[in-house]
């Protein structure tokens, strides 16, 4: 049976590709004929930009060939290069296509549940192309619940699979040996936060968490490890505050840049305490190498990351919690922050003052979401003769340009309705309770 398998691969930087180079390799062990189709330069055999109607089209097309197809899904994979909502929604329905072609098997690593939610179209047409897939597997029981929630899809359709089913060690080395070749005191207790840097990851909550511990012999340290995956400005705003702060925290230290596989696993070994208060995620790579080498773990309850942490993991809700399990596993107690304090009141009247302080608007009227409407199209009417026509053709003509851009900004304009309805409920909620 010959397959193919949709995913970034090596040597293209990113976890889904990692993940995706172990289960190829344990599958051509296995003796199954494999072959990789990878949305970017990459070791696979076969290249398609992917992110687009067109190009999931082609996908199609390329699949008639194989006997199942095995997508690793992301939104970037599904809507990277889409101009707009209708883009998206065709997406949708070529994935159905997709899955009519052959025997499908769509890997969730992640979605958008906006979409779903506030879109009845993406919803009916997601459901439809998640229910005629093959399989629909996901890593940990919350996804599941999830995912067959937001799309509305019948009990059964999405499935578990173990997320490091076919991890390998990349190292035998001795804690001693590992922390001697990264130069990192034999007698320290370490806490490490490894991958890539992006602020969702939430690395420098747990560097604003050591700081908050009572250790006056600077016996515990935490090493952030990785880099930035792109050099995207947003990116490279965070690395810049996360370097900054690890220069003001003692015990911190930041080493950027590109780690291997086999240092990667190296850090694990050095380490005491694995750090992972991610402020968003669905799962993760790093906490199932992590249970290979037997690490503990402090991770914070986002996505799926409680049921997929191994056991003895500490889970924690908020930073205060964060802090005190690190002074906990380290043996420490809790003191009170240097880098993270600030001149903040108590007092109720303080609090508000201060809150209309930094909510300043400069006299602007506040944001409504019922003020808040779709975006107006230019009107084609007109008592001149033969006006009309000419502005119905000159609005065909440019439709292509205009329509893309409108349709973005409706979606945008809708999720901010959204986010400020919610906004206001939260601040009527807070109202009430005062």
């Amino acid at each position: 049976m010959s397959e193919l398998m949709v995913t970034p691969y090596a040597p293209y930087r990113d976890g889904i590709a990692n993940y995706a180079v172990q289960e190829v390799a344990a599958a051509r062990a296995a003796g199954r004929d494999m072959q990789v189709l990878s949305p970017l330069p990459s070791a696979a055999q076969h290249h398609l930009r992917m992110g687009s109607a067109l190009g999931m089209a082609r996908l199609v097309r390329a699949a008639r060939a194989y006997d199942r197809v095995t997508m690793q899904l992301y939104p970037e994979l599904l809507f990277g290069a889409c101009r707009g909502r209708r883009e998206r929604l065709a997406v949708w329905g070529l994935l159905r296509a997709l899955c009519s072609v052959t025997e499908v098997e769509l890997r969730v690593h992640e979605i958008e549940y906006d979409e779903p939610v506030n879109d009845p179209t993406a919803r009916r047409l997601g459901h439809a192309a998640l229910s005629a897939a093959a399989a629909v597997t996901v890593h940990t029981a919350p996804e599941q619940q999830r995912l067959t929630e937001a799309f509305d899809l019948a009990p059964g359709t999405v499935s578990l699979v173990d997320h490091g089913t076919n991890f390998a060690r990349r190292t035998e080395t001795t804690r001693e040996d590992a922390r001697a070749s990264l130069s990192v005191p034999a007698d320290a207790f370490v806490f490490l936060s490894i991958g890539f840097v992006q602020r969702h990851k939430g690395f420098d909550r747990g560097v604003q968490a050591l700081d908050r511990l009572d250790d006056p012999e600077q016996r515990a340290r935490i090493y952030v490890v990785g880099d930035i995956r792109i050099d995207h400005p947003d990116l490279l705003d965070y690395r810049d505050e996360l370097a900054s702060l690890c220069t003001r925290v003692e015990g911190a230290e930041f080493r950027p840049g590109y780690v291997s596989d086999e240092e990667f696993d190296r850090w694990l070994v050095a380490a005491d305490c694995l750090v992972l208060p991610y402020r968003e995620i669905w799962s993760s790579s790093v906490i199932e190498r992590a249970g290979m080498y037997g690490v503990p773990v402090i991770a914070t309850d986002v996505g799926g990351l409680a049921a997929q942490a191994p056991a003895g993991s500490r889970i924690v809700a908020d930073d205060d919690a964060l802090a005190a399990a690190m002074a906990e596993v380290a043996g420490l107690p809790l003191g009170t922050a240097s880098v993270v304090e600030a001149d903040v009141p108590t007092e109720q009247a303080a609090i508000q003052r201060l809150i209309r302080v930094r909510a300043d608007d400069g006299g602007l009227e506040p944001l409504e979401a019922d003020r808040l409407h779709q975006t107006p199209r230019a009107s084609t009417e007109s008592a001149r003769p033969g006006v009309p026509q000419v502005k119905r053709l000159i609005a065909r003509v440019t439709a292509w340009q205009v329509e893309p851009v409108a349709d973005h900004l409706d979606e945008v304009t809708e999720r901010l309705r959204t986010d400020l309805h919610a906004l206001e409920d939260r601040i009527r909620d807070l109202e009430d309770r005062t």
